[in-house]
């Protein structure tokens, strides 16, 4: 499928020609490989694939300002209480942010191989995200011009989305690309259009991960200790060099999987 000709602005389409891309797939590949043999040897514990998810959910919410911890976030997931008062909107965060987590295994679990992603799946997650926080804009594609704070990007507005999102998702679904390569452009095409009001990050993070998913891969993680590697990467992006950002993705990957198998 070609489909990387007339690509509308702002959106890139991602390759893994540059050697230091090359050598970030090559490193993941080996340890996917390792994950896939471990996997068939023993399979993965449900309690590791647990403490991913929860890692998931309190680094992708750290990353935009929430205050719980880790701890207070595994116990709101598990139904209980954290010690001391929190923000009513940082716990409904957590929760719908675990929500949306389970809503794209179930897609990776019940879809057939090969499903196309669709453009009815970024609303249906953004509506996860913001479900307890606000209803009135959940899933529903902003209409007014947005800034981001601290960046000199200006997203482009709500009129150019008939044209911007199906070109992204034709862009995910093309073939032929390594699937961290392509997890990278579709995370850093969805945050340059910036569909939604709010939540546009944590939408992002969790379609990468439905992406990555589908092909095999486990939840990964982008650690809240590397934000301004992650912010500097997308801003690179944002001036025409997807480079560091998909080595970058590619590094999350890798670690994410060591994270589920230990490093042996």
């Amino acid at each position: 499928m070609t489909v990387t000709s007339n690509i509308p602005e702002p959106l890139l389409a991602f390759d893994d020609k540059a050697p230091v891309v090359r050598a970030a797939l090559a490193s993941l590949d080996a340890t996917h490989a390792r994950c896939q043999a471990a996997a068939m040897r023993a399979g993965i514990l449900s309690n590791s694939v647990d403490a991913l998810r929860v890692e998931l959910t309190y680094h992708s919410n750290a990353i935009e300002g929430s205050t719980l911890t880790l701890r207070d976030t595994q116990l709101i997931l598990e139904g209980q209480t954290p010690a001391g008062s929190k923000p009513l909107r940082e716990v409904d965060e957590a929760r719908n942010h675990d929500r949306a987590i389970r809503l794209v295994e179930t897609w990776s679990d019940e879809r057939s191989p090969g499903t196309p992603l669709a453009d009815t799946d970024i609303p249906e997650i953004h509506t996860q995200v913001l479900a307890d926080i606000d209803a009135i804009h959940a899933g529903r594609f902003r209409s007014e011009r947005v800034l981001i704070k601290g960046a000199r990007y200006v997203p482009p507005g709500g009129q150019k989305f008939d044209r911007l999102i199906p070109a992204m998702i034709s862009l995910a679904n093309r073939s032929g690309v390594h699937p961290a390569t392509q997890a990278a452009e579709l995370h850093y095409n969805s945050v340059a259009i910036r569909p939604f009001n709010d939540g546009n990050g944590r939408t992002a993070r969790l379609l990468m991960n439905y992406h990555l998913l589908r092909r095999g891969c486990p939840l990964t993680i982008i650690e809240f200790e590397r934000r301004a590697e992650y912010l500097a990467a997308l801003e690179e992006a944002n001036s025409d060099n997807p480079i560091p950002f998909t080595a970058f993705v590619g590094s999350s990957l890798e670690h994410s999987i060591i994270n589920l198998i230990g490093s042996n």
